[in-house]
């Protein structure tokens, strides 16, 4: 599951683009570094099972307050993510790129 991954998704807020960070930390806890529009926002503490991961959060800056409960599948080297926030649920995909 570790690598570097590209994703592309419709918000609310309009498009967003980034990169996800996926690194195994073993013992089934994975961390990911979450870059979009030039933000890097750290998940810690996320679980691993197998080909799935899960995290469970809150990102914050000036502008954004979000929490999240996020489970993702890597199916060959697309990762399928499932969102669901206070600003709503999200499905996409992220393409292994790294």
């Amino acid at each position: 599951m570790d690598g570097i991954y590209d994703i592309n998704f419709n918000t609310p807020m309009g498009r967003m683009c980034g990169k996800i960070y996926l690194k195994e930390k073993g013992n089934g806890l994975i961390s990911c570094m979450l870059e979009i529009m030039n933000m890097k926002n750290n998940l810690e503490d996320g679980k691993v099972q197998f080909n799935k991961c899960y995290f469970t959060g809150n990102l914050k800056n000036k502008m954004l307050n979000i929490n999240y409960n996020i489970a993702a599948e890597l199916i060959g080297n697309t990762l399928n993510i499932y969102a669901k926030t206070n600003m709503g649920d999200f499905s996409f995909k992220a393409n292994k790129i790294g």
